[in-house]
């Protein structure tokens, strides 16, 4: 099995270089002419050549890798194919061989060196033709043009092959960065999603944390006044047998203590209700309140209008905006006031953001990522994003968006 598969290995090593198959058949039957020469010598030398010339055609892939190598390599088998045409004769073989060299050096040397060693051995081997017996200055002047010929058209060759093989490696170059920036994009969009989800957890959260804090302050105050109330019923019918006129005063208390309770019941009641306008403004105060106790920052908001129910989207968007516009706040401006109003009507809401900072007419805001990306998500929901400076320093900002965009998706849609 072992024989078997070398056996199977050189089969197609040898298939895949028929190209070097042919030279080397065509190589041995010109040398096996001059193998009935009479003398031993000629012929070891013809068999020399042979192997070190198969040697040239078989190696160039595996131990002459190096240019220098294969340089040292032709500079040799040129002397020994010079020295067995000068002693032994043999014109017709050594012809023959010159192009073998000529045609490697054109394609296996590689710049200045291959094309100054092919005129080297060119002109050699017509100062060594011009002094032997059988010199024909015409077949000498026909071997040259014929050998410059096929050096160039070789070369050529060769030079097409290289940019074709550079192409097609550019090629898959670029069509690996295509994969890689495709991959990219599929990932931004996954984590994208990821970001839109994760958005709506955090505006859940801001809705759980907000009727935390209501339900807190129920317990703080209105559940502190009825606690009271219901001590003082409790102690009114003892008081009415023993003092009726401390009894007239506590009832009157009572009273009084309900009607506040009752007082911050519908306040609480109105306050919810306003908030079941969506998730928005529920994680919009949320979100101030958190970024004042981190901040420090003095923030209020306003909230005018209706309160008709917010989609998620506008109330994902509405929270994004603040979001950034806060960021920015506290890292760029340096600002000590912030104010906040949300406008809603019947076809629209409105948020303007506006800071005392350091930004002024001269100099006005440059419109970053952060900025880019308020005004993309804005857009992208059908409505406006826009800027100003205030006066005599600061920065307002006001994002608005329509509560039925369905008519503008659709015609973005047929665009």
């Amino acid at each position: 099995m072992p024989h078997r598969h070398w056996f199977v290995k050189f089969i197609q090593k040898v298939s895949n270089r028929s190209r070097t198959v042919a030279l080397s058949m065509i190589l041995i039957v010109v040398l096996a002419q001059d193998i009935t020469r009479t003398s031993t010598l000629a012929v070891a030398m013809d068999v020399l050549l042979g192997i070190g010339y198969l040697a040239l055609f078989w190696t160039s892939n595996g131990w002459l890798v190096r240019n220098r190598e294969r340089a040292a390599a032709v500079a040799l088998l040129w002397l020994l194919t010079a020295f067995s045409w000068i002693i032994f004769g043999g014109y017709k073989s050594t012809v023959v061989l010159v192009f073998y060299l000529v045609g490697y050096m054109a394609l296996r040397l590689s710049g200045s060196l291959s094309v100054g060693m092919a005129a080297a051995v060119i002109l050699a081997d017509l100062v060594i033709w011009l002094y032997t017996p059988q010199a024909d200055l015409r077949e000498i002047v026909m071997y040259a043009i014929i050998y410059t010929g096929m050096y160039g058209f070789l070369w050529g060759t060769r030079t097409r092959r290289e940019a074709n093989e550079i192409r097609k490696q550019h090629f898959n170059e670029l069509s690996e960065m295509h994969a890689q920036l495709e991959q990219a994009h599929q990932e931004l969009q996954l984590t994208h999603k990821g970001l839109e989800e994760a958005t709506v957890r955090s505006l859940r959260y801001a809705v759980l944390e907000e009727r935390t804090r209501i339900a807190r302050d129920i317990h703080d105050s209105i559940g502190h006044g009825l606690t009271s109330v219901i001590v003082q019923l409790q102690a009114l019918p003892y008081m009415i047998k023993t003092n009726p006129s401390e009894a007239d005063n506590t009832l009157s208390n009572v009273l009084d203590v309900s009607r506040r309770c009752l007082t911050e019941v519908r306040a609480v009641v109105h306050q919810m209700a306003a908030d079941d306008a969506g998730l928005g403004l529920l994680a919009l105060r949320s979100l101030i309140r958190l970024v004042q106790e981190q901040s420090g920052l003095r923030i209020s908001i306003s909230i005018t209008g209706t309160t008709d129910p917010w989609k998620p989207e506008i109330s994902e968007l509405l929270y994004r905006v603040l979001q950034e516009a806060l960021t920015n706040v506290i890292r760029h401006a340096e600002a000590t006031n912030v104010e906040v109003s949300v406008t809603e009507s019947r076809k629209e809401i409105a948020m303007t953001i506006k800071d005392d900072g350091l930004f002024t007419g001269e100099a006005p805001p440059v419109a970053g990522f952060g900025l880019s990306g308020m005004r993309a998500r804005s857009e992208r929901a059908g409505g406006s994003f826009f800027m100003q400076t205030r006066q005599p320093h600061g920065l307002m900002l006001t994002v608005k968006v329509p509560l039925d965009n369905e008519g503008k998706e659709d015609e973005a849609v047929e665009k």
